[in-house]
């Protein structure tokens, strides 16, 4: 293994080129990617963790919490009071809750999540799909994709999933569009005066569903939820929040990147066109393997000493899951930095691994599989407009505002 280092900040790969700072100590891990001890803006110690086998290990490991602790590794220097709102927010949110709570919590809102639960949204979801398809094609190219689809598309998914109502999604679709846009898009107070909105609705919607239960995902959760004391009003408002909004950004991002790697990459696009239903899904897989880059780091803390491969990780510490890196492992996957829809990459760590996998993993796969279907045949001489527009970075992560296309 290796000694503690401290290290630059650039990530030795990165789709089409781009910078994507992982934290203010990295640069690029030891052969053989090795656990690698940093040091936190706090001062407490933490372990970059980026090996495929390491990282499914560690996160299937119930000693590591994802709870709030005086050492837990948080990436950016902050004030006391921050972090005293995240750890209070943290009890109501199912993303920072240990078993047995986040077990409890997890199983009120798993029956509408099963892949059962979302196969029965298809044909809406292709009903959707196929609405902003037309609008497109009557417009005529060129079209920003993000913009016409892979930005609205998931915002009305989600809307149908929670039974808003149709007079209601404006303020839903445009505050979550501010909250997931780039600074290049939106000003940061823009971005908070969207979330205070947000949050003074999800607090009335709420109060709506309690007092008239809805057969829908949310009316279901907060029907469970209600029976029990496991939230107040304030907790059940959070966990909308983050039901609702929690992988926004992520399927936006995969659509938009799932078709500009297809059409990077014409002799795979043809090979799809012909065979899609047989490629489909390791295309989808694939998409999220490749991109997998760009989504979120995920933190620990460990609760006991925990030896990996000959590296003690004391009770106490952090780990800094880089699963990007895990799905570019070498030692997981041949030729990684290579998009290939035809490799088996289902065992990606996108929707991350263990009990807190992503609980909406199979809606993003609908969504992200119907979008990329309906787009290949729709449009068979769809092609990328070059846009002098840059791609902004929002915390070392490439959100893709804008996406030129044509046909």
């Amino acid at each position: 293994m290796t000694d503690a280092v401290e290290r630059g900040a650039t990530c030795p790969v990165a789709p089409r080129g781009w910078p994507n700072p992982l934290l203010p100590e990295y640069d690029q891990l030891p052969e053989g990617r090795p656990l690698t001890q940093v040091t936190m803006p706090s001062g407490s110690k933490a372990w970059l963790v980026a090996q495929h086998d390491h990282i499914q290990r560690l996160l299937a490991d119930d000693r590591f919490s994802v709870e709030p602790h005086p050492t837990f590794p948080i990436r950016f220097p902050a004030p006391q009071e921050l972090l005293d709102m995240i750890a209070r927010d943290a009890k109501n949110l199912l993303v920072t809750m240990d078993p047995p709570r986040h077990t409890r919590v997890r199983q009120m809102a798993l029956p509408d999540f099963t892949i059962k639960a979302v196969e029965k949204l298809r044909p809406r979801v292709q009903e959707l799909v196929d609405e902003y398809l037309d609008r497109m094609e009557a417009e005529g190219g060129p079209v920003d994709l993000v913009q016409a689809l892979a930005l609205p598309l998931p915002a009305q998914v989600i809307c149908e999933l929670a039974g808003i109502p149709e007079s209601e999604r404006d303020t839903f679709t445009r505050n979550a569009a501010i909250m997931v846009g780039t600074r290049h898009s939106y000003t940061m107070d823009e971005k908070l005066a969207a979330n205070e909105e947000l949050m003074k609705y999800f607090a009335t919607l709420v109060t709506e569903k309690q007092d008239n239960p809805t057969d829908d995902m949310l009316g279901n959760f907060i029907s469970r939820a209600s029976r029990t004391d496991e939230f107040d009003h304030h907790g059940l408002t959070l966990m909308t929040k983050m039901l609702l909004l929690a992988g926004y950004e992520f399927i936006v991002n995969r659509i938009a990147l799932g078709i500009q790697a297809l059409l990077d990459h014409p002799e795979q696009l043809a090979a799809l066109r012909a065979d899609t239903p047989g490629l489909m899904p390791k295309t989808v897989d694939e998409v999220l393997r490749y991109f997998s880059l760009v989504d979120e780091i995920i933190a620990r803390v460990a609760l006991a000493d925990v030896e990996i491969d000959g590296v003690t990780i004391k009770e106490g510490e952090g780990i800094l899951v880089l699963k990007g890196l895990g799905d570019r492992d070498p030692a997981k996957y041949s030729d990684p930095d290579t998009f290939d829809i035809h490799r088996d990459a289902r065992d990606h760590l996108a929707f991350g691994y263990g009990v807190h996998q992503c609980l909406g993993q199979h809606v993003a796969r609908l969504m992200l599989e119907l979008c990329l279907t309906s787009l290949i045949h729709r449009f068979p001489e769809l092609h990328l407009v070059e846009s002098d527009e840059p791609i902004e970075l929002v915390d070392g992560l490439p959100p893709v505002h804008k996406l030129t296309v044509g046909w």
